[in-house]
């Protein structure tokens, strides 16, 4: 998975401990794949389980999430799963521009 750094000091996704952690953060879509299931963003430092700081990064997704309604340079929250793999799924995504800032409460708790 590719990692991009956007500042000095951001760590790298190898570097964070394995297992089953949960994080939000908001950032702006850098990149949607063509298959529609992949996103590259460029995100702030993550809340929640997951300690990562801010970088442009892909994600894969996870399940039944819906990426058909995102574009390059949409403004979104987000919220990740980290697999015992080690990778990083977005789990629920929405477009703070169109839904709010809050727009990830109620879609699913952390």
């Amino acid at each position: 998975m590719p990692t991009e750094m956007v500042e000095e000091g951001a760590m790298d996704q190898a570097d964070h401990a394995m297992g089953d952690g949960i994080g939000r953060a908001t950032g702006t879509i850098r990149s949607v794949g063509s298959q529609g299931d992949f996103l590259t963003i460029e995100h702030g430092e993550f809340a929640g389980d997951i300690q990562m700081g801010a970088m442009t990064m892909g994600f894969d997704i996870m399940g039944e999430v819906d990426l058909s309604g995102f574009a390059e340079g949409d403004e979104v929250a987000f919220m990740v799963k980290q697999g015992r793999d080690g990778s990083y799924r977005i789990m629920a995504i929405c477009n703070t521009a169109e839904e709010g800032a809050d727009c990830l409460d109620g879609m699913m708790d952390p």
